[in-house]
Formats: C-alpha cells, structure tokens, sequence
C-alpha cells in the first residue's frame, strides 16, 4: 500500500467527515478553513476537495448531526501507516489535525508513540520477507557463497577459515565474538562483509561512559508538537560491530540481551523491530585486562562463535603491504550479492539444509558429556545444543551440502560450546582451557555412522 498522509488527503478526511450528512454547519467551515492554514492550501484546492468529499459521501439527508474528531483523527493515523513508514509530513499534518479538531494533548501523545511504534522500520530497512517456501525451488547458494568469501579475501588476506566461520555466524542468523589483538583485521572483516551484502553497517567503540541509550536508542520529546519520537541508536543497523565490547559497564552491554536474541528493542514498554538481516560482530582484546567487564555467561551465550583471527604468516602479510601500497583496498569493495539474495540464502538453510537423526543424538552426546565432565562446573545449555544445530547446517552450506555430516559438528564443536563453560578451580590451576576439555569430549564420544545421510 503506497499511500502518504499527503496535505490534500488530511483535507479529505475532514471534509468527509464533516459531510457525511451533506451539511457543512459554521462550526465545520472553520475546521476546514483553519486546516486549510496549517497545511498552506489554496482556497481553489479547498473547494476542489470539498466537491470530490460530497462526491463521495453517501450519507442521508436524514442522517443526524455527529461529527468524531478522534475517530477522524485514528483514521488519519491509519492512512499514515499503511506504508509502515512515519515521515515527517505526515507527523505535521497529524498535528494540523490535532490542532484544529482540539484534541487533548495526553491522547495526542498516546496515539503518536503508538503510531511511532507501528512505524519502527524505516525505508531502508523494510525488506520483502513475505515470499513462501516455492521461491526457494531451484536456488543454488553455492555460487552466491564463493562470491561473498572471494570478495572479502580482497581485503583480509589468508584468512579464510575465520571469514567462513564468520559467514557461518550470519548465515545461521546469529553473531560472533572475536576475541585477539588489535590490529588482526577484526573490523575490517567485519565492514569488508557489510560491503559485499550490500548491508548498512554500523560501529560503536564500547567505552566505560557508554550507555545503554548510546546503543539502542531513545524517546524524545518534540516541543512544536507535543510529541515523542524514537530516535534510533546504532544498533539499528544489519552489521553491527561492537569494538572492545568488554570495556562497556555490565549495564551497557545487556542492552544487547534482548537485540541480540529477540530481534527487537524495548523502549517504554513499546517494542521496536530491527532489520531482518541482523549480525552482531564483537571484538575484545584477551591480553590487555586493565578497565574492562568480563561478559557474563548469559552474554556470552547470545554469540554463537566465538574465533579468534591470529597472525598471518610471512607471505600473506607481504601480500597485505603490497594491496596497501596504494590505499586501503576496502574503499574499492562492491556489493557482489543483494541484501535480499542474501536473506535467501539463510532462508535456503533454514528450510532445506537437513540434519539426519543420528547427527542431532551426537549433538545431544556432546552436550551430555560435557555437563558431567569432571572439570566443569557449568557445561553447555539446550541454547548451546540449539546454536550447535543451527551452525553446522550453515556450514555445511558453505560447504555446497544441502545435509549435514559429523565432520561438520566436529569443526564447529569448539567455537561453539568452549566460551559457554565454566571451568572448576582446580581446572584453572593447571592450566586446562575450554577448548581442550571439548577436544577431549569430541575424541570420546563415538561418532555416528550416517546412512544416505546425502538423500
């Protein structure tokens, strides 16, 4: 629906209403003369409405006196969503309305944050995501995918297991957390993806004086018309990387709990949802501790990987200089699929990926196991078994596979499942980290043997 709560159609629905007995009183006269004011139309224009309105009305002669302005007033409101976009016109003419009809302020204020509300999406992120499961018939996301990591490997060089493992996170519609030193490439990676998928991308430098409102968003208030809008905060974007995330007070980084697993923003009690195609990628550096928060198991939990990217050896490092020589290669980077190609792709994972029985009980083993190791106090949750199930099927997409084999569990068991457990003391004290105690578990628990795992 491609209406607009244009000047001309505000005027329409006051003279509607004001006819719909076709009589205009003295008291309707100076409701459209006063609206015809505010929204600056001419006299001629005015009287050009006034014909199609009794056009249109099919009242009685009969029919009593009743004249709504709230009823007229949500109708308006109606128009202006039907597009599922707020301008701001249209929240001028809302006002003119409110102005000449007497509406009272409090009510005025309820109706706009509701209409605000409605409206959370703006142009740029409203994507058709209303196609059935048909579209997806002969889709082939192979060559999509080995579009999108040979584009990013313009830019970080040597690296393609972490750039697979990081599609892997998006694709799977989850996050990652990186975890190295600064300088590696992590924000790189992360707006070299952006560029590919022809997605909007958006950074914050997590810092102490970081506050919730910094990266969700908030209400403010609009004196000239006595209303509150929700001014959108950087988390409503596609890629959001959140630099150093561990510097953030514990208070700023759960304004991330509920976007990170909800998919929407919750602000005086209203909900506001984010783009379909929404990735959080988060970085924190392992070495230096000095001002930092650790994440709490349940912020962890929310990542589906965490990676770490690591040095490149000799020779990529010198392939790095020579791309650099004449200026940052990420500035050259083109989109090389669509948002909306890439949003089948997850689609395509979603509904024809299959994972055999036997692969989902070795998932169920894994888990099990790890919950009675001796050497951990908390081991991995359902949510843990869940992120496992949805990320092998990712990559095994990746992988050109349209099934999952227990190679693919096997790869992902350690980003998966090591930053979700909590070591015992005695653990700590020699020295055993997460990803050894997950390799012990992976070398124990038998592996399945999967018939026509590939039918």
């Amino acid at each position: 629906m491609n209406q607009e709560l244009s000047a001309a159609n505000t005027m329409k629905l006051l003279l509607i209403e004001a006819l719909r007995d076709k009589r205009l009183d003295e008291t309707d006269k100076q409701k459209i003369i006063a609206l015809a004011d505010l929204l600056g139309i001419s006299k001629t224009k005015v009287e050009q409405q006034l014909r199609e309105s009794m056009a249109h009305t099919d009242a009685v002669q009969e029919a009593p006196r009743h004249f709504d302005g709230k009823s007229l007033f949500l109708s308006a409101c109606d128009y202006a969503s039907a597009d599922g976009v707020l301008t701001e016109p249209e929240k001028k003419h809302l006002f003119a309305l409110k102005e000449v009809l007497r509406i009272e302020d409090d009510w005025y204020r309820r109706r706009m944050q509701e209409l605000s509300t409605l409206c959370s999406t703006s142009n740029e992120e409203l994507m058709d995501d209303h196609s059935d499961i048909s579209d997806l018939e002969g889709f082939k996301p192979a060559p999509l995918i080995e579009k999108i990591i040979a584009n990013i490997e313009r830019v970080i060089v040597g690296k393609t297991e972490v750039i697979k493992q990081v599609l892997t996170a998006a694709l799977a519609n989850s996050h990652a957390l990186l975890e190295d030193v600064p300088g590696t490439g992590k924000t790189m990676l992360a707006r070299a993806l952006a560029a590919t998928i022809d997605c909007t991308f958006k950074r914050v430098q997590f810092t102490p004086d970081l506050l919730p409102m910094d990266v969700t968003g908030t209400m403010v208030y609009n004196p000239a018309d006595s209303s509150f809008s929700f001014k959108r905060g950087p988390i409503f974007t596609n890629i959001f990387l959140a630099d150093e995330i561990n510097r953030a007070t514990p208070r700023t980084q759960s304004s991330l709990l509920e976007v990170m697993e909800e998919r929407q923003v919750s602000i005086d009690g209203a909900g506001f949802n984010i783009p379909k195609v929404f990735f959080v990628l988060a970085t924190q550096n392992p070495i230096e501790q000095h001002g930092t928060y650790p994440l709490p198991e349940a912020q962890l939990d929310r990542f589906l990987l965490k990676l770490s990217m690591g040095y490149p050896d000799r020779t990529h490092e010198r392939e790095m200089l020579a791309a650099r020589q004449n200026g940052n290669p990420i500035t050259s980077l083109r989109p090389i699929v669509s948002r909306k190609e890439f949003r089948s792709i997850q689609r395509y994972i979603c509904e024809k990926v299959r994972i055999a029985p036997e692969i989902l009980d070795y998932i169920l083993s894994l888990a099990e196991a790890l919950r009675q190791h001796k050497d951990l106090i908390l081991g991995p949750s359902p949510r843990a078994s869940i992120a496992l199930m949805g990320a092998v099927r990712a990559w095994a997409c990746l992988c050109g596979r349209d099934y999952v084999i227990p190679d693919d569990v096997k790869m992902l068991a350690n980003p998966v499942f090591a930053h979700r457990l909590t070591l015992q003391p005695h653990a700590l004290v020699k020295q055993v980290s997460a990803i050894d105690i997950v390799s012990e578990v992976l070398r124990s628990v038998p592996v399945p043997v999967v018939r026509d795992g590939h039918k």
